[in-house]
């Protein structure tokens, strides 16, 4: 069974929250700690990730949410030695790196951590494959620069519509729905190719491609 290793964003995604909802529901999932979670202070969050990532014995599947995102991705592209420890990433509502400073949460006159860091965030694609869930109506990161993220990082894509930032308040606790992206975006599979339509997800809306990103469009209520 693939390990999961869970990546919360600020405060640490609470008991209600679906992270810890999947950390219940996978047996072999673990969670990421970090030292302070309402200080997010980019480089010290991809230290802990990085740790976590070197004690593991074979590859896992990084599932991360808003400013664990970003710590997810920083890790990857500042440790390439690393990409070896990872089969995949899930990243669920990125949070907007403008929102954020080399000491935390970005305040008048600061640089954000996309100029402190502009190689960590954005550039080149991600080396192993990954799968990116946004909303149209998050207030950390709008749905625009969601797609240009995706695109950037050759991400898939999933349209989640209006849910907010994909966590507690916005609805977002237990999740089943979530399960099957899980192992469609896994390393070795080939989820997007000539048919998006999987036996598992045949329920699913819609589907649409947006070049050269894949965008898939399910809803919560199936």
């Amino acid at each position: 069974m693939m390990k999961r290793l869970i990546v919360p964003g600020v405060s640490g995604s609470e008991a209600q929250h679906w992270q810890s909802w999947l950390q219940q529901v996978l047996p072999d999932a673990e969670r990421v700690e970090q030292q302070n979670w309402h200080q997010p202070i980019l480089q010290q969050w991809v230290g802990q990730l990085v740790k976590a990532l070197q004690q593991q014995n074979k590859p896992v599947q990084i599932v991360a949410h808003s400013f664990g995102c970003l710590t997810s991705i920083a890790a990857l592209k500042q440790h390439p030695e690393l990409a070896s420890a990872v089969d995949s990433l899930i990243l669920v509502a990125p949070a907007n790196p403008e929102r954020f400073s080399s000491t935390g949460l970005r305040q008048s006159g600061q640089a954000s951590i996309a100029e402190f860091l502009p190689n960590a965030l954005a550039g080149t694609s991600l080396p192993v494959p990954s799968l990116l869930i946004a909303s149209q109506t998050d207030p950390w990161l709008d749905f625009e620069s969601a797609k240009a993220l995706a695109s950037q990082w050759q991400s898939a894509l999933v349209d989640l519509g209006n849910a907010g930032h994909i966590n507690v308040a916005s609805g977002f606790g237990a999740w089943p729905q979530l399960l099957p992206y899980l192992d469609l975006i896994r390393s070795g599979s080939s989820p997007f190719a000539s048919s998006p339509v999987r036996p598992s997800l045949n329920h699913n809306p819609r589907m649409r491609d947006l070049t050269p990103v894949q965008q898939f469009q399910f809803s919560r209520s199936f």
